[in-house]
C-alpha cells in the first residue's frame, strides 16, 4: 500500500505543478545571483597613463589638506588664499600658466623644513589644459624647463622635493629624459610625469 501511494503522489498533477514552480523560483534566485556576481567581479581597469595613473584623484582643498597630514605628518595654518596672490606666492611668469587652470588655493605649514606648502587643485579637465599650456610655452621657448611644482591626479604642491621625495608625488616634465627614471606617460604627448624618487623612499 505504501508503494501504491508513492506513485499515486508522483502522478498527481498537484504535485508535478508544487515541484514545478519551486523549480522555476530556483532557477529565477539562481539567475539573479548570477546577474549580481557578474557586475561585482569586474572592477575598472585602472588607468596606465595620465594624470588619471597618479592615484585617486583629489576634488575639494579639505580632501588635500587631510591627505597632505596622513601621508606628510602635518599640515596646520591652513589659509584659503586668493588667485591674485598667486604672481607674489611663484612669481608672475609661473602664475601666468597656473592661474587660468587652478580653481583653488591655499597654503599650510608641514615642517620647519617646509613652512609654506602651496596646495593647488585642477577641476574638470584642467589638469589636462595647465600641460598642454605648459608644453606648449616650453615649444616656443617662453619657459625653458617644467614646473618646481610637484603633481598628483587633480592636484599639485609647491614644494616639489617634499612631493616626489616624500609623498610619491610626480614632476611634470617634457623633452627628453633619463629612461632610468620612473615614468608616467602625461596627457600630452612628448611629456612624462616623473619620480626619480620611486623606489628609494
Amino acid at each position: 500500500m505504501v508503494v501504491i501511494s508513492q506513485v499515486l503522489l508522483c502522478c498527481d498533477p498537484a504535485f508535478f505543478g508544487v515541484e514545478l514552480k519551486s523549480m522555476r523560483r530556483l532557477a529565477t534566485t539562481l539567475l539573479i545571483s548570477a546577474g549580481i556576481l557578474a557586475g561585482c567581479s569586474a572592477p575598472a581597469p585602472k588607468a596606465t597613463a595620465g594624470a588619471e595613473a597618479l592615484g585617486t584623484r583629489l576634488t575639494t582643498m579639505d580632501d588635500l589638506v587631510d591627505w597632505i597630514r596622513d601621508n606628510a605628518g602635518d599640515c596646520a595654518d591652513v589659509s584659503r588664499r586668493d588667485p591674485a596672490e598667486l604672481r607674489t606666492f611663484v612669481g608672475p611668469d609661473i602664475a601666468a600658466r597656473f592661474q587660468p587652470h587652478v580653481s583653488e588655493w591655499a597654503t599650510c605649514r608641514v615642517s620647519p623644513e617646509f613652512p609654506v606648502v602651496g596646495l593647488f587643485l585642477f577641476t574638470g579637465d584642467e589638469q589636462r589644459r595647465f600641460q598642454e599650456s605648459w608644453h606648449s610655452a616650453m615649444t616656443a621657448g617662453r619657459i625653458a624647463d617644467g614646473p618646481a611644482f610637484a603633481f598628483g591626479n587633480g592636484f599639485a604642491i609647491s614644494a616639489g622635493f617634499l612631493g616626489v621625495g616624500e609623498l610619491g608625488l610626480y614632476y611634470f616634465r617634457c623633452g627628453s629624459l633619463d629612461p632610468r627614471v620612473h615614468q608616467v606617460p602625461a596627457d600630452v604627448a612628448g611629456c612624462v610625469f616623473a619620480n626619480p624618487e620611486h623606489g628609494h623612499h
